[in-house]
Order: structure tokens, then sequence, then C-alpha cells
């Protein structure tokens, strides 16, 4: 009698102990899982904060980048944009975070949503830090050698944004930083157009001011040397939007007053701001390329899907970008566009070629043969 009523205890407590293990082990997953969505909340919480910059913003944010990282912080903003606009601001502030958390590290653990902002914060952190002595050098820190083409000119166009904050708001200045790199300047000067405009302020009580923006909607492409007037173009027509609102008839009218060189740039420029507003509306997209003349709406078509396509979570927008076009000529345009994109962002050969198969059955095997 004793005997069985040992082995019952002994058996008793294997269970009880066993049923311990488990509750610990899926108390931890669950902790876990509920420590996600506490943060996962959390920001949605403070989301119009976050996106609107306001000063309660700081601690919510970069909380969560130190709690999940800089990638994962990017891809949930990317999909908060969809109900409070542009990331590309709020990404930036992420790239700074990431940067004072990460150091270095930062560059790799960002990622590319958001139209890259989080590696231009980290680029903008690094120079407040380190300043333009070895830049040359240092380069292969900040975009290191393993990047692909697309994603190393986004590199180095954050180190334009940087160089802009680091020189506070000089644009002469910041370009001439520019110029100390010894390959893909261009990319460094649009980083500068581009936080000038982006960035800028005209308060002069702010950190942020800068004298190179004013109400001539092609200032200050029209002062800058000529070299960098291609680069300068290309980012204007998002000042001229600031000046006159999303007027796309009125923009390409101002793209057609620059000098001849520059007005495939400008056009260009507009499809991309064109693109960013009217994120998921290829339709509408499509409509404002209207207002660019016949001769320069395959630059504004082209501009505007390639804002589409800036990482794989816009491939079926992009695709049926392509797929809307009736023209020919447009649609081979827009299909070799993003064919060529996608042989950079997407991490495998099997996710290029699955994107390849969803487009139009006559212009599968052209994608194939760019992603083998």
């Amino acid at each position: 009698m004793k005997k069985r009523f040992k082995k019952k205890l002994v058996i008793g407590f294997l269970a009880l102990t066993g049923l311990v293990f488990v509750f610990f082990v899926f108390n931890g997953k669950l902790l876990e899982k509920f420590s996600f969505y506490k943060y996962n909340n959390f920001i949605r919480e403070d989301a119009e904060n976050i996106f609107s910059d306001t000063d309660s913003e700081n601690d919510a944010l970069y909380s969560y980048v130190k709690k999940f990282g800089p990638k994962k912080t990017i891809q949930h903003l990317n999909e908060l944009s969809n109900k409070f606009g542009s990331c590309h601001d709020v990404a930036h502030r992420t790239g700074r975070f990431a940067y004072e958390i990460y150091n270095a590290k930062s560059f790799k653990l960002c990622s590319s949503e958001c139209h890259s902002g989080c590696y231009h914060g980290a680029t903008e952190a690094y120079f407040r830090d380190h300043g333009t002595a070895n830049l040359s050098q240092n380069l292969n820190l900040l975009c290191n050698s393993d990047l692909n083409g697309f994603f190393t000119h986004q590199c180095i166009h954050g180190i334009g944004h940087g160089l802009m904050a680091w020189n506070s708001y000089d644009l002469p200045e910041a370009l001439k930083n520019c110029d100390m790199l010894k390959e893909r300047q261009d990319s460094c000067w649009t980083g500068v157009f581009m936080e000038n405009i982006v960035g800028g302020l005209t308060d002069k009580k702010s950190e942020h001011f800068t004298k190179y923006l004013s109400d001539d909607p092609l200032y200050p492409c029209l002062i800058v040397d000529n070299k960098y007037k291609s680069s300068c173009y290309f980012l204007q027509t998002s000042r001229m939007i600031q000046l006159f609102g999303a007027d796309f008839n009125k923009v390409a009218e101002t793209c057609l007053k620059t000098k001849q060189p520059y007005q495939a740039s400008c056009f260009q420029s507009m499809g991309r701001d064109i693109g960013g507003n009217h994120r998921q509306d290829a339709e509408g997209a499509i409509v404002a390329c209207s207002n660019a003349p016949s001769k320069y709406r395959l630059d504004c078509l082209g501009g505007a899907v390639q804002d589409s396509l800036w990482d794989p979570s816009g491939e079926d927008d992009a695709l049926k970008f392509c797929h809307l076009l009736k023209d020919k000529e447009e649609k081979n345009y827009c299909y070799s566009i993003i064919f060529q994109r996608a042989t950079e962002i997407f991490e495998s050969k099997e996710d290029a070629k699955k994107f390849c198969l969803k487009a139009e059955t006559d212009h599968q095997q052209d994608c194939l043969k760019q992603t083998q």
C-alpha cells in the first residue's frame, strides 16, 4: 500500500514538474508574443505623434528601435504609412536612433523601405560624430562593397543628406564635400538637394535653416554650377509642390522653363512626386503624367513606376502600373524599368522569378532573362 502511494506521489510530482516546465515554456513564448504585441500596439497608438514629428515621438520610436531593431521598425512604419502618409522623414529619425544604439552596425541593420530613410538618418548621425575627415576612405564602412548598385546609390545618397545636415544646410559646402568621393558623386549630390528641400526651413531660428530655398520654384538649381544642375532638377519638383501644391499641370509648365539639357531630369522628378502623391493609385498616377508633354511622358511614367517599386512590398503596384498602360512603347518602357529594379531589390533569384511570372505573359520572358 505504501509502495503504491509512493509510486503515485512520484508520478504526481513528475507530472506537476512537467506541467510547470510546459507552463514556463509556453508562457515564455506567450510573454514574448505579448511583448511584441505590446510594442507593436505601442507604436500604433503613438503613430500620429511619431509621423507628425512632435516632441512626444522620441521615447516611443527610440524604444521600438532598441527593442526590435531598425529593420523591423522600418518595416512596421512602412505598413503604417498607408494610413499616416510618407514614412521617409520618420525613417530618418529611426536611422539616427539606430546609429545611437548600434553605431556603425546600423548601416547593415537598416532596410530600404520608406525610401531608404533609415540609411539617410544613420549617415547624418555618423557625420555628427565623425565629421568629413577621411570621407572617401570611410566609404567602405558606410556603403560596403557587398551592396548592389541600387543600394550603393541609396547609401551614398544618404551621405549627401548627412553632409547637408552636418554642414548646417550650407548647400555649396555640402556639394564640395560630395566632390571628395572618388565615385558616385552624383548620388551624393541628389542627397544634398533632397535634404535642402525636405529638411531645410526658412525660419532663421531653426537649426535646419537654409538660405537655399525661395519662392522661385527653380531655385537653387539656377545658381549652382552646371555639373550639379541635372541632380538638382531631379529633385526640384518636390519644392514646386511645396510652393503651389500638387498642381502637376503647373509643375509641368515650370519644368519646361528650364534649359533643354535639364528638362528630362525635371520630368523624371515630376514622375517620382506623382508616384508619391498617388501611392497605390496607378490609374491616378498615369492620368497625372498626362500633364507632361508627349516627348517627356516616358520620363514622367518612368519616375512614377520606379517610386512604387522601392522594395518588394511594391511589386504588385508596379506590375499593375505597367499592365494599365495601353501604348506599346510606354508599356515596354515601364516593364524594362521594373524588371531592372527587380534584379536589385529581391534577395533571391526565386523571389525575382515569382515576380516575373506575375507580369503579363508577353513580357515574362524578358523579365526572366534579366533575373537569371
